[in-house]
């Protein structure tokens, strides 16, 4: 199979790199796709594309961009599928995933458990989500941030100020969350492909630093999932509607567990090397089993 990754990176990134390595081992080719090198065309009730300096045939597509990936990539993602290529994660997925508090939203609505979460427009409402939360410290994101980035801890108004006012000139809006100091909790991120649990890790943030993330240099660890954390793994990744999906948890001391993010485009170095397992394998296993049809 030709698998198309859509991605403005090269395989140089990790997670490009062990998909070229596992598609090599089991005769398949990644094939990577920038989204900016492609030509939409409308005409004579056909959707087509082209792809510059790429001329095979693909059978799949994967997006990978992340977060931030904008309306273009819907678009792209809308005339691959109507195109009849099939799309992993598909584009109801995507649409809800890039975005964080879409994402919150949807969980809620499917009665899974989120941190408290206020969502703004405009900087005269942060002092009123604060107060809505108990007080400072809180956490405020960018809806569209990825790998910790666009997430900052804020102790008191004048540390909000420039965060606020660069943030919401682009009108998507910001989220203010509770914040859970590291020492009272765990964070835990969920692998879901196809349905079922490729693994999980334990994440513990490096020095000062509140976030976990790997991309932050925090440190993975692997762990025993408990049952009732694979059951909401399962539960957030279909009420997401994505086929894979890296569920992030905040596990406090004596509460129930949290989702805090849904990635529809995980990275997994952190996780092949906590656990030892072949991410990159059990992706490629999935998508021919499912799509090689």
């Amino acid at each position: 199979m030709n698998f198309g990754v859509l991605t403005i990176n090269d395989f140089s990134f990790h997670p490009n790199m062990r998909l070229r390595q596992a598609a090599a081992e089991s005769g398949h080719d990644i094939i990577l796709i920038n989204p900016y090198d492609i030509l939409c065309s409308l005409g004579n009730s056909r959707f087509g594309f082209t792809i510059e300096n790429i001329s095979k045939e693909l059978d799949v597509i994967m997006p990978r961009q992340g977060s931030p990936m904008g309306d273009y990539g819907l678009v792209l993602l809308r005339q691959f599928m109507h195109s009849g290529l099939s799309l992993v994660n598909g584009l109801q997925g995507v649409t809800i995933a890039r975005n964080q508090f879409v994402t919150l939203q949807k969980l809620v609505s499917s009665n899974l458990p989120v941190p408290s979460t206020l969502f703004i427009t405009k900087p005269d409402s942060f002092l009123q989500a604060v107060k809505h939360l108990g007080g400072f410290p809180v956490v405020i994101k960018q809806v569209d941030g990825m790998g910790g980035d666009g997430v900052i801890k804020v102790n008191h108004k004048s540390e909000a100020i420039a965060f606020l006012d660069q943030h919401l000139k682009n009108k998507k809006g910001l989220l203010v969350q509770e914040f859970i100091p590291p020492r009272e909790r765990t964070d835990i991120r969920v692998l879901v492909i196809g349905e079922k649990i490729a693994g999980a890790m334990a994440l513990v943030p490096d020095g000062q630093d509140f976030r976990t993330n790997i991309h932050q240099k925090g440190h993975a660890r692997s762990v025993d999932l408990k049952k009732s954390l694979a059951k909401l793994a399962l539960k957030a990744a279909r009420a997401c509607h994505l086929e894979i999906a890296g569920i992030d948890f905040i596990v406090e001391k004596g509460c129930a567990p949290l989702i805090i993010e849904v990635n529809y485009s995980p990275g997994f170095k952190g996780l092949e090397t906590a656990t030892g397992q072949d991410i990159a394998k059990q992706v490629l296993d999935y998508v021919t089993s499912t799509y090689n049809k």
